[in-house]
């Protein structure tokens, strides 16, 4: 089943994430105020709607009640953008949305936007919004970096209820195309060798092109 994210916002930052997510195997719904912003959105993917995100009903009859995965994407340059951006997440908390990741402007924006229920808060201005997209693309993903074109390093969070599975049964590289970099567990950084097992709440570092990621991270996010 296809992973839901609505964006809300969709000046620069938002429409860059609609456009990364938009390329992925996910379901995107993207609201605006702003007609011109939504118009843009619409070239990019299907489900665009003009909606006051501070608006309760507005937010469910866009479907916004059904998503796995929330990303306030609003600008807070002018304190009225910060007002509609803790509205927001109070509206999408008492929809009932578990994921809610919110765009800080300013560094003490960050523990407001915690306060009134986000769960996660990233400034654009230090993350780039493509890192972003890879995250809550997949659930397991902690962080992700680009190496060189469409060559990335991922980290990758196994879930607690997988099954030990040795490297070798794996066999990452033939099937994948991926490589293990490095195991993070117990805080101890190892070098993975052909008898390695991974391990529940392994922390893996895995390298590869960016079409071949998806596949592998599948199989760390089963129960």
């Amino acid at each position: 089943m296809k992973k839901s994210i609505a964006i809300i916002g969709l000046s620069r930052f938002g429409l860059n994430l609609v456009e990364r997510l938009s390329k992925m195997n996910v379901d995107i719904i993207a609201i605006d105020k702003n007609k011109e912003s939504v118009r843009k959105a619409g070239e990019l993917t299907r489900n665009v709607y003009i909606v006051d995100s501070t608006n309760e009903d507005a937010l469910k009859a866009a479907g916004i009640a059904s998503v796995d995965h929330a990303i306030v994407a609003i600008g807070q340059n002018e304190k009225t953008n910060l007002s509609s951006s803790i509205m927001t997440i109070i509206k999408l908390k008492q929809l009932g949305i578990e994921k809610i990741t919110a765009r800080a402007d300013e560094e003490d924006y960050v523990e407001v936007l915690k306060l009134v229920g986000a769960t996660d808060v990233i400034s654009p201005l230090s993350i780039a919004s493509e890192r972003i997209a890879n995250k809550v693309a997949s659930g397991n993903v902690v962080d992700y970096f680009n190496i060189k074109n469409d060559f990335d390093v991922y980290e990758i969070r196994i879930e607690e209820n997988f099954e030990p599975l040795a490297i070798t049964e794996l066999d990452s590289r033939s099937k994948f195309k991926i490589n293990i970099l490095v195991i993070e567990r117990d805080k101890k950084m190892i070098i993975p060798t052909k008898e390695t097992m991974l391990m529940p709440n392994d922390e893996i570092f895995i390298f590869g092109r960016k079409k071949d990621i998806p596949k592998i991270t599948e199989v760390f996010s089963k129960n």
